[in-house]
C-alpha cells in the first residue's frame, strides 16, 4: 500500500534559545527540563553538542508532567 508523501507532516524542531523566548524563561531552565528522562523523545541531536527540540512532543510531555 503506497503512502502519500505530500500528506506527511514534518516535525518542527527549534533551538533551545527559541523555546526559552517563547516560554519567557531562561535557557538554563529549559536545559533542566530537557534533562528529565521523559524528554528523551523530544530531543534531536545536531552534531556533537547541539540539540534541537521537537515542539509538539515537548509541549505534550510538559502537559503530562506538570498537570
Amino acid at each position: 500500500m503506497a503512502t502519500n508523501i505530500c500528506s506527511r507532516t514534518r516535525r518542527k524542531f527549534s533551538p533551545v534559545k527559541e523555546l526559552a523566548e517563547e516560554l519567557s524563561t531562561t535557557v538554563q531552565q529549559i536545559y533542566r527540563i530537557l534533562k528529565e528522562p521523559a524528554m528523551e523523545d523530544a530531543i534531536q541531536k545536531i552534531g556533537k553538542s547541539g540539540i534541537r527540540v521537537d515542539k509538539e512532543k515537548f509541549y505534550t510531555i510538559l502537559e503530562q508532567i506538570y498537570r
